[in-house]
């Protein structure tokens, strides 16, 4: 497992990369409901979320969750401006909001097996 320093700066890196790749003017089309972008944005806010857990494991989850969905909705809400030149998608945020619970739900199951590990070797 990380540390939480690690943990955290790689969450913050991750948040920062999605952050810039989401503001590149003009990068999307039309928002989908179904499309390769929404497994991006899965992906991206899964690692977000599980990053976020190994940095602030003291935190509660709906906390880590709550965060970064309101990230996710922010990029959307600044993507939707005539600066950045793109389009807002409730899909994307939906997107979103499955990546955060797959990467909970990761890193719930990741601090369960390293807790068994000291055990398992005790008892070989």
């Amino acid at each position: 497992m990380l540390t939480r320093r690690e943990g955290r700066a790689a969450a913050l890196i991750v948040a920062g990369v999605v952050g810039v790749i989401a503001m590149i003017p003009g990068a999307s089309g039309p928002p989908t409901l179904v499309g390769w972008d929404k497994l991006d944005h899965a992906a991206a806010f899964a690692a977000l979320a599980l990053l976020a857990r190994c940095g602030w494991p003291g935190t509660a989850r709906w906390i880590v969750a709550s965060l970064a969905l309101g990230y996710g909705i922010a990029i959307e809400l600044a993507q939707a401006t005539a600066a950045v030149g793109r389009v807002a998608s409730v899909s994307d945020v939906a997107a979103d909001a499955v990546g955060i619970v797959i990467g909970l739900a990761l890193a719930w199951g990741l601090a369960r097996i390293a807790r068994l590990l000291p055990f398992l070797d005790r008892h070989r």
